[in-house]
Formats: structure tokens, C-alpha cells, sequence
């Protein structure tokens, strides 16, 4: 009998070892019962004819699904329908629904498909696998945890699954399956993918993970083989698939072995991993063990949100925000890059509690940013129910997922289901958020005025009014301000029409496209002497007489250490105060009136013959943590002190 088990690419994800169907493929390859089988595992986004080719001949098609390859996955299916008509096709993983009259509509749409499996697949997968080789309708009936076609072509639904509370020896990083894929695609995985433990404690309602509360642990021994395993197949770049990973004791001494790996062999260079929400303890001292051994960390705090009615609502409140706010602040004196979590569109949001969250999330640390994502609706989370979205008054688009990567073929676009309204933030509002949020993205992420930011929080002045200033202030015709605004509006708009969430240039081309802050950086700066100009006026214009003394000086020195596209020469500038003391102080002292000659060299990629070309390159180093330039600055006494403008984080 021959299987094959899909997990294909998602769009713009990076290319790692598929987790879900290598445990699939390891759990049934162990089974005696299943002995003689073959085994394969697809993973490329090809045209579908290409794809249904690469199949073989399966007598058992496993289709693993997630929000990033259902469209596709599903388009492979049906065409897989058509050329293998006796297959068994077989679809788990997050985007299966599990409710009732979810599952009825999903097999109704998709009547290619035979059986959906709810959960974790392994031990279902095997089962359905022994059910099939025996020819036994009964058999596959007795199947728990899933849902085939009756008689009549209605769902039938099964026993509840099991819970996989026991790992054994079968893994796909020591068994041969992942050796096997790797031999039939070289050089395609860029990052590997492992668990330490499976499950998590908290109820967060946007999420499905929750739905394996208990917290099961793989077996150190196996840990430790997997890891190393990762290391000699050549893997620089590892992250952890564990909901908490700081939230076993053991888990510290994991990293004590991550660590030792890479002082013996010289991997990972990079280790990635969900930290555990109330431990900031445990956490820091996970932290400090990899970067002890000079492995690159960025330390992910997962708030989501910092109001607490919202994250009451969505069942967060067990959540301690302070942790990561203690955290986040141990990071930012020892170096140590961070970035929070924030979701815009979760129910009890407001405009004002919003935009108060934004500011939260944008401290004085030189290494910190945050990811702002719009809430996506996962149908077997608590806020996908159905009386759920009716309690919360959610409003929904379907958007299309489009690539940002050019020169690369989805071939099937995806699709996600994006909350643009809520009963506390209806869609306009919504909107406002929008526009606030991935505003902010571009001036603080993307280092557009991240010294202005600074100082005007340092200066203790609302900077959330000053940030809705500048963002909602009408522009007028032919600045860019009014550009800024009209990209604002083209995306949001989009969203709210289901169209697109990322958009190619306006008069560009369809191939590259962008998201929303990346969008708005281009245009800044393409125009940034203009942008600092306008953006100095708007400031005084609302701060009036409030407006710091030295408000024009760090805009000149924001000017000073941010690239510019064909000046690639050194330049320097005579300042009245230190700000880079103030700026390594994270605003914390008072900005030192002292002259200081602050000294810039450009990054190489300034001389880039094309603007397109230098601003793709600038913007792709800040989202990397990449140098951005070298600065120097010397004071009224004191030898000159090398600092760089974007630290690396490595």
C-alpha cells in the first residue's frame, strides 16, 4: 500500500521540515500492522497537474492543512480525485472544521475528500491506514476521531479522538523520513522544525491550541537525539513548534544542550521559540544560557493586547502582562532583541484602547519592535463559534493571501477570514485602528522616526495623541503626507472589500507586491527630506507652545543616521546635545545638553544603482536586524565612541 502524506508550502513561510507529516508517516512506518507499506511526504507548490504527477499512484493521499496551503491543498485534491479514483483522500490538521454543521458544509464543498480528521492525526492516521489495508468498511467506521460519508453521502462523525498522551520512539528525524526528504529535495529547508512538549494550559479564545490543554512531554532522550540530528544534517536555524517552552523545569536544561550544541559543532546559529507567559524567571535565564553561546535569539512576547477588558475578553486575563513587560525591559538593558504580539480586531477593542495599546508597545529599547497582526478567524477556535461571533457582533472579509515574494508562483492563491468589525469597534472604527497601527509600524519598526519617537515620549507628551495627529490631520494635495494617507486608504479598503491584503504599487507592477508599512516606508522614503519637514510642521502644529526645545534637533539627527539612496559618503553633524547618550540611555535621562559631532557612514547597498533596488535592500536589513550604517560621535571631552545605528541581533 502506498501513502503519501502532502504538506505543502504556505505562502511567504519559510521553508522548514514538515513536523505534521513526518510524525504522521514515523508513527504509521512503526506500526507492525503496517509493514510493507511505502512512504512519501510532498511538500512543493507545483502547477497542479505537476503536483498530482509527483503523487505516484497513492492508495492513501494524507492532506495536512493550514491557513497558508488549504486553497491549495484542496485544488491538489480534487484534481488528485479525478487521477486516482479507488485513493482513500484523507484531510487533518487546523483548517479541518470540527464542529458538526461545519463539518457537513466542508464535505458538501469538498466532495473529492473521504475522510476529515479532527486533532492530532497521528494515532488516527495510523488507525485509518490499518482500516483501509483490511478492506473493512466496519473497520474504518470504528475509527476514532473522525468524519467519513455515510450510505447516503452524509457525515457520519465518530467517537471523540484520543489524546496522544505518550511519545514513544517514532520520530521522523531518527527513523529515516526526514532523510529521505531531504535526499529528494537538497538545499529546500531552510529551518527546522521540533517539539519538546505538546499542548498548552491557557484558554486564549483566537486560538486552537487550547484545545490540547494537557501538557504531554516528549522524552529527553528523544529531545536530545532530534536536536543533534538537526545539527549534523547542517540546520543553522531551529525553532521550537511548543506552545510554552520555558514552562517545564526541564526545558532550561534543553537549552543547556542547545547550547553545548553549538559550542561543539557550531549549530544552530539561530533558535526560535514560543516563550512560557508567566515565568519571566524561567524565560530570562533560557535567554541568557543561548546567548551565552552566541546563538541569535529574539525573545517573542505574546500580549496580543494591554488592556485588560480586552484580554478578558478573550480569555487572556490568566495571562500576567506584567511578566512580559519585565521581561521586555531585562532584555532592553542587556541588549537582548525583543518584539511584542499585538492582534487588531479582537473583541472589547476600542480606538482609544487600541491606539494606547500601539504606544505600549513602542519603548525606547533600541532592539525592540512589535508584530501587528489582524485578527484571522480559525475555525475551530472559541471565537470562530458561532455564538461567539454573534455575542462579540464580529464583522468578517474573506481577503486574498497574496505573495510578497516576487518571481514565485503560488499557483493557488490563499484566502484568509480577517475581523474588520466588532460590536466594540465597528468597521470604520476598525479602520481608524488600521491606519494607526501600521503607521506606526512604518515610523518604529521601520526606523522612519524612531529618535522622534523617543524624545517626544522621553519629553513625557502624549505621543499617542501626536501619532493620531499625524496619521488623521487631513494633508494636503502633492505632499506625502497625502500620500501616506491615499496608501492607508487603498489598503484598508481593500481589506473591506475582501480584495487583496497586500497590493503592488500604485502604477508598479503586479508581480512585486507589499504590505501596508512597507508600502508606506517606500514612500517616505523616496521623499524623506519632505517627510521629516512635513512631519516637524504637523508636530508643532498640534504641540503649539508644548513643543520640546529640542524638537528640531532630532529630527536633523533622525535625518542623519537614516540611508539614503545615493548618498554613500560619510557625513557628520554638529549637535547641541548627546543624543546618542540619550538614545542608549532609552530616554531615561535627561537629554545632556553637550556638543557632540555625530559622524555617519552609510550601508554599502546606499550606492545601489536603482531606488527600487536600495529601497527593497533597506527595508528587507531593518526587518532582519541587519546593520543599517556605523555611526561615530565624539563628545567635548573623551575619545569617540563607535556605535551603530540598528544593532545586529546575532
Amino acid at each position: 500500500m502506498r501513502v503519501v502524506v502532502s504538506q505543502f508550502e504556505g505562502i511567504d513561510v519559510t521553508p522548514a521540515l514538515p513536523l505534521a507529516a513526518g510524525c504522521l508517516v514515523a508513527v504509521a512506518r512503526a506500526d507492525p500492522e503496517l509493514a510493507g507499506c511505502s512512504y512519501a511526504i510532498e511538500v512543493q507548490r507545483r502547477p497542479l497537474a505537476q503536483a498530482v504527477e509527483a503523487l505516484g499512484r497513492p492508495d492513501v493521499l494524507g492532506l495536512s492543512l493550514y491557513p497558508w496551503n488549504n486553497a491549495y491543498s484542496l485544488a491538489v485534491a480534487e484534481r488528485a480525485r479525478a487521477a486516482f479514483p479507488d485513493a482513500l483522500l484523507v484531510a487533518g490538521g487546523p483548517s479541518v472544521p470540527r464542529r458538526p454543521d461545519r463539518v457537513a458544509r466542508f464535505l458538501e464543498r469538498n466532495p473529492w475528500l473521504d475522510v476529515l480528521v479532527f486533532a492530532e492525526g497521528e494515532l488516527t492516521f495510523r488507525d485509518l491506514l490499518r482500516a483501509r489495508r483490511s478492506g473493512s468498511r466496519e473497520a474504518l467506521e470504528a475509527v476514532g476521531g473522525i468524519a467519513l460519508r455515510g450510505a447516503e453521502g452524509e457525515p457520519v462523525i465518530t467517537a471523540p479522538p484520543g489524546r496522544v498522551m505518550a511519545f514513544g520512539e517514532a520520530s521522523p528525524f531518527l527513523d529515516g523520513t526526514f532523510d529521505e526528504l531531504l535526499a529528494r529535495h537538497p538545499g529546500r529547508f531552510s529551518m527546522a522544525l521540533a517539539e519538546t512538549n505538546r499542548g498548552c494550559p491557557f484558554s486564549c479564545t483566537f486560538c486552537d491550541w487550547s484545545l490540547t490543554k494537557h501538557v504531554v512531554e516528549l522524552p529527553l532522550e528523544r529531545v536530545h537525539a532530534e536536536l543533534t540530528w538537526i545539527v549534523e544534517r547542517g540546520f543553522q536555524h531551529m525553532m521550537l513548534a511548543d506552545a510554552n517552552f520555558g514552562i517545564r523545569p526541564r526545558d532550561v536544561e534543553i537549552a543547556r544542550f542547545v547550547a553545548k550544541l553549538r559550542r561543539e559543532r557550531g549549530a544552530p546559529q539561530t533558535f526560535y521559540w514560543y516563550l512560557t507567559k508567566n515565568d519571566h524567571a524561567r524565560n530570562l535565564e533560557t535567554i541568557e544560557i543561548l546567548q551565552a553561546a552566541e546563538i541569535g535569539t529574539w525573545v517573542g512576547l505574546a500580549v496580543q493586547d494591554f488592556d485588560d477588558e480586552v484580554l478578558a475578553a478573550v480569555q487572556r486575563s490568566n495571562i500576567q502582562t506584567q511578566e512580559s513587560l519585565t521581561l521586555r525591559e531585562i532584555c532592553g538593558e542587556r541588549g537582548i532583541p525583543s518584539f511584542n504580539e499585538l492582534i487588531l480586531g479582537l473583541p472589547g477593542q476600542t480606538y482609544p484602547s487600541f491606539t494606547a495599546t500601539m504606544v505600549a508597545a513602542m519603548p525606547p529599547l533600541p532592539r525592540h519592535d512589535f508584530v501587528l497582526f489582524l485578527c484571522r478567524m480559525i475555525d475551530n477556535t472559541e471565537l470562530g463559534d458561532p455564538a461567539s461571533r454573534e455575542r462579540h457582533g464580529i464583522v468578517t472579509r474573506s481577503c486574498e493571501w497574496k505573495t510578497i515574494s516576487p518571481g514565485w508562483d503560488p499557483i493557488v492563491d490563499e484566502v484568509q477570514e480577517v475581523v474588520v468589525g466588532t460590536r466594540d469597534l465597528p468597521p470604520s472604527e476598525w479602520e481608524r485602528c488600521f491606519h494607526f497601527g501600521f503607521f506606526c509600524a512604518a515610523l518604529y519598526n521601520l526606523r522612519l522616526l524612531r529618535v522622534v519617537l523617543a524624545y517626544l515620549g522621553g519629553e513625557g507628551l502624549d505621543v499617542r495623541a501626536c501619532l493620531a495627529h499625524l496619521v488623521e490631520r487631513p494633508a494636503s494635495g502633492g505632499s506625502v503626507y497625502a500620500q501616506l494617507q491615499a496608501i492607508l486608504r487603498r489598503y484598508s479598503n481593500s481589506i473591506l472589500a475582501s480584495g487583496p491584503i497586500r497590493l503592488p504599487e500604485e502604477g508598479g507592477d503586479e508581480v512585486a507586491r507589499f504590505t501596508v508599512e512597507d508600502a508606506l516606508t517606500r514612500a517616505a522614503l523616496t521623499r524623506y527630506d519632505e517627510f521629516l519637514s512635513e512631519t516637524e510642521g504637523r508636530l508643532r502644529e498640534h504641540l503649539g507652545v508644548e513643543a520640546p526645545p529640542a524638537l528640531s534637533e532630532a529630527f536633523s539627527y533622525q535625518g542623519l543616521i537614516t540611508p539614503r539612496w545615493g548618498a554613500a559618503r560619510r557625513r557628520a553633524l554638529d549637535l547641541s546635545h548627546d543624543w546618542p547618550a540619550y538614545l542608549a540611555s532609552h530616554a531615561s535621562q535627561p537629554l545632556a545638553a553637550r556638543r557632540t559631532r555625530a559622524s555617519f557612514t552609510p550601508p554599502t547597498y546606499a550606492a545601489l544603482p536603482s531606488l527600487g533596488a536600495f529601497l527593497t535592500t533597506h527595508v528587507s536589513c531593518v526587518r532582519a536586524r541587519l546593520e543599517i550604517g556605523a555611526l561615530e560621535a565624539e563628545g567635548e571631552r573623551g575619545a569617540p565612541r563607535q556605535l551603530v545605528v540598528l544593532p545586529r541581533s546575532d
